[in-house]
Parts: C-alpha cells; structure tokens; sequence
C-alpha cells in the first residue's frame, strides 16, 4: 500500500541538484578567497568577488527552503534537509567575513600559515562538494564525510602551530614545533 500511496502523493527530487549547486558554490567561494590570498593586490576589489559568490549562496539558500516548504514528500527528514541547508550556507558566510576582515581590519600582508589553511580549506570543500553530490548514496558520501573530518584535524593542528610559533618566536631559531605537531604533512 505504500509504494502506491506515494505514486500518488507529490514528491520533489530537485533538493539534491540545489544541494550540489550550494556545494559548488562553497568551493568556488574558498577558491576566490585562496585566489585573492595568493595574490594580494586589488583586495577590496578581489573581497567583492567573495561577497557576489556569497550572495548566490544565499540565492541557494533561499530557493532550498522554499522548496522544501512547497514539498509534501522529501527524499529526507525536513529537519536534516534544513540543517544541512543551513550548514552549507553558514560555510560560504565564513568564506566571505574572513575575506571581508583583510579589508576591515586593513590587512597589509599575509601571515605566514595562512595560506596554508586556505589551501586545506580549499581541499575540504572539495571533499565537501563530492560528499554533498553522493547524499543519494549515504555510503559512498560517509567516506568523504570521514576524508572532511581528516581536513578539519589537519586544520586544527595548522592552527596550533600558527599559535605556537606567535606565542614563541625565539623558538624558531633554536628548535622545531612540539612533538604533537611534527607529524603534519
């Protein structure tokens, strides 16, 4: 009875192409705010860029939840629908206020690290938007989900050696990071 009781009730399966549209957004997002660090002229002009690919984000946004409040049927939980909605959205909010900081806060030059953590947040909403592109197959998007955690690890541990190295310049002179950060590829 109930393969033909949802014959007949309506059901939309566009929530996955605008997921992976939002995915896409995301990186394209990380690898404008990459782009910009890499080359540091014309920041306010580059912040724009951030700020339009943002703005689609929220575009994105906007037409996921209306959509998911014309859809009797979803292919998931409303509630997980609008989660990850939310999430997706929230990345590509980050992107654009931390670009948006070099010129706030009048950013002449770029620390050394930076960049590195770009690169792996470049490299994770890769992973991201392959992830979101498999949800039909929560499988295959559970191992890039485990491949999204190793990227956020190695972002944590960026960090701290970031934080280590401001906290202790002489060190750098006389000796390497602690242990628990050598191990970093």
């Amino acid at each position: 009875m109930s393969g033909l009781l949802q014959r007949f009730l309506p059901h939309e399966e566009g929530f996955f192409d605008l997921f992976a549209k939002q995915a896409a957004n995301i990186h394209v997002g990380a690898e404008a705010l990459h782009k910009m660090l890499t080359h540091y002229t014309g920041v306010p002009e580059q912040v724009q860029i951030v700020k339009a690919i943002e703005h689609e984000g929220d575009e994105i946004t906007h037409a996921l939840f209306t959509k998911l409040n014309q859809t009797f049927i979803t292919p998931f939980d409303r509630e997980d629908i609008y989660e990850l909605c939310s999430r997706l959205d929230d990345v590509i909010d980050l992107i654009d206020a931390a670009a948006s900081r070099f010129v706030l806060y009048r950013v002449d030059r770029i620390r050394n690290g930076t960049i590195d953590l770009v690169k792996v947040l470049v490299s994770a909403t890769a992973e991201v938007e392959v992830a979101v592109r498999a949800l039909e197959k929560p499988q295959d998007a559970l191992k890039h989900c485990i491949e999204i955690n190793r990227y956020d690890r190695r972002r944590q541990v960026r960090r701290r050696r970031q934080r280590h190295r401001r906290r202790h310049p002489q060190e750098r002179l006389t000796r390497p990071c602690p242990d628990s950060i050598q191990h970093l590829p």
